[in-house]
């Protein structure tokens, strides 16, 4: 009898006394579909959310991600309804409402075009007139990229997706395609077929090399903190390897596979 209550007591010792996730340590984070990088259909959401996921457990936090079309995103982001917004390249205007997390990644701005137009070499902007080019919402690019949307000094279509600007090019609808290098290679095999894929190419000279980040919005009286937390989880995910690991998993293209 000594046994079994004995055996009840470490059971209920070991019970109380196991961690709880408390609602303090459940973060909400509104995010978007942009492939290889983030995907509500790739496992573990994809390596920047695999990575933010990561980095906020070694601090004993839990992250669920909410997913918009990248304009709705931002606002819900700023809004503060949400604990942060993931993921977005650092601009001043963005600067005055969120709080910039260390760099996620790099990745370079690139043009892509069908082999049929002629695009081979470009300075600057000026270079880039008399052709429309296909743009997506809600995102950064560079500001002077999109100053020149709005002198009109550029012919700049934008679109609500990557995938619809994509569909835009081999329509002809547009001449060129600005997005990242390795998620536009990454999104034309995944939703292109090899005929359509083979019409594609790109420019190397890259528009800018950016960085991405998660933004924290100012409006949340915890923000400051969770960046803090954050921060100190990735750094140690950087400093044992587990970085690499996951951005190894990402050029193999393990995120896409069943």
């Amino acid at each position: 009898m000594k046994k079994v209550v004995l055996s009840f007591l470490i059971v209920a010792h070991l019970f109380v006394s196991a961690p709880t996730l408390t609602q303090e340590k459940l973060i909400s984070i509104t995010t978007g579909e942009y492939p290889p990088w983030s995907s509500s259909k790739y496992k573990h959401g994809g390596f920047v959310h695999h990575l933010i996921s990561e980095a906020f457990l070694r601090q004993g936090y839990q992250v669920t991600y909410i997913y918009h079309i990248w304009a709705r995103n931002y606002k819900e982001g700023k809004s503060g309804k949400h604990h942060a917004t993931a993921f977005w390249y650092y601009s001043e205007e963005r600067a005055k409402y969120f709080y910039y997390s260390d760099a996620l990644y790099s990745e370079k701005i690139v043009f892509f075009h069908l082999k049929s137009i002629h695009f081979s070499e470009w300075e600057t902007l000026d270079d880039l007139v008399g052709f429309t080019i296909g743009a997506t919402r809600g995102y950064t690019y560079t500001k002077a990229f999109w100053d020149a949307h709005a002198s009109k000094k550029l012919n700049i279509v934008p679109s609500n997706s990557d995938t619809l600007n994509f569909r835009m090019l081999l329509k002809k609808r547009t001449d060129i395609f600005i997005m990242d290098l390795v998620a536009g290679k990454s999104l034309l095999s995944q939703e292109f077929d090899s005929a359509q894929v083979q019409q594609i190419t790109y420019n190397p000279i890259p528009l800018a090399t950016r960085t991405g980040h998660l933004l924290f919005p100012k409006v949340r009286s915890d923000s400051l903190e969770l960046l803090k937390q954050f921060n100190q989880g990735l750094a140690s995910m950087k400093k044992d390897g587990t970085y690499d690991e996951l951005y190894n998993m990402l050029l193999k293209g393990d995120y896409t596979k069943p």
